[in-house]
This record gives C-alpha cells, structure tokens and sequence, in this order.
C-alpha cells in the first residue's frame, strides 16, 4: 500500500492530535539522548561533543534548504525571519505555549535525564544552539541569532535574539567545522 492509497477523512481532534506530535518528539528526544550518551562514553565528552555538532549542523543544513526551496518555489522570500516561519518544518501544534517549561517535547523530555547523567545538559541546549542557529543562517544567509533562554534549563519560554551577521553573509556559518 501507498501514499497513493491512504486517503484522510474526517477531522481529528485537537487532543490527539497534540499526543501523537509529542509522542514523536519524544522518539525524537529519546534517540537523540542515547546517540549523545552513546559518543559520549566512547569518545568522551569532547570529541563526542564536536561529533555531536557535525551531525545536528549538517541535518539544520538539509532541513533549511528544503524549506529555502519551498519559500522560492511558493515565491516568498528568504531574507527574514517572517519568510522562515512561513516554512518552518516544525509542528507546532505539539508545543503548547501555555505549558510552560514544558511547552517544548524535547526539553520535557530531556530534563528526565539530568539527574542520572548532569553531563547531557550542555548536550540538550547544544543541539537548540547548533540547530535553530544553523537553519537561519542558512535559510536567509545573512541573519543569525542567538538563544537568551532555553526551557531546558530556565524560563517558562525560550528567548531569542537575531541579528545580522557579517560572517554568515560571507558564507561562514557559526558551527561550521570538522569533527
């Protein structure tokens, strides 16, 4: 059976919707966790840490082409923040602003794992650094930004400040580099 053969019917309600988003992103966070845990206790924190960046920039740089090809495909533009959120590959409907910290799946799921292991902390806001950074830089190639606060460790919301960037509009991205 195909795509071609599953057809959608009907509507879906809202609270099903959302647990089937999060549970999702928890697959996501769970597999994102143990592929750290996993280079992090054969390479140490280190190299796991570099590992770990190649791997997230290089997937922020496939995932903002795609939506950099659907914006000038749907003739929209690629030089804001606006024409990045008309594309954005995220679903939102599974992070829900009026829960607070854990608003966002991955956070909510990543604190989970800081007791037992303290190291995956910097790891959990590494990725949000690594990946919201690189596909706005890549998106719009002259704008980059930087997170103020991250539910994973503080705040009810993540904060976020984007700015032009001289590096990126020379064709260097921030985490750009070599494991």
């Amino acid at each position: 059976m195909g795509k071609e053969d599953f057809k959608i019917e009907g509507t879906v309600e809202k609270k099903l919707m959302v647990d089937q988003i999060r549970l999702a992103a928890r697959q996501f966070a769970m597999l994102y966790f143990h592929f750290s845990k996993v280079l992090y206790e054969n390479y140490g924190a280190e190299k796991a840490k570099d590992l770990v960046r190649q791997a997230v920039f290089e997937q922020a740089l496939e995932r903002s082409d795609i939506m950099r090809e659907k914006a000038i495909a749907e003739q929209k533009g690629t030089d804001t923040v606006k024409d990045f959120m008309s594309v954005i590959d995220l679903p939102f409907c599974g992070w829900i602003p009026q829960w607070g910290e854990n608003h966002c799946p991955y956070a909510e799921n990543w604190r989970g794992y800081f007791e037992k292991y303290p190291w995956f902390q910097e790891f959990a806001t590494f990725y949000c650094d690594v990946i919201d950074t690189t596909t706005i830089e890549n998106f719009t190639k002259h704008i980059s930004h930087k997170i103020t606060q991250n539910v994973i460790t503080e705040g009810q919301s993540c904060e976020r400040k984007y700015f032009e960037s001289e590096a990126v509009k020379g064709g260097r991205f921030t985490y750009e580099g070599k494991a």
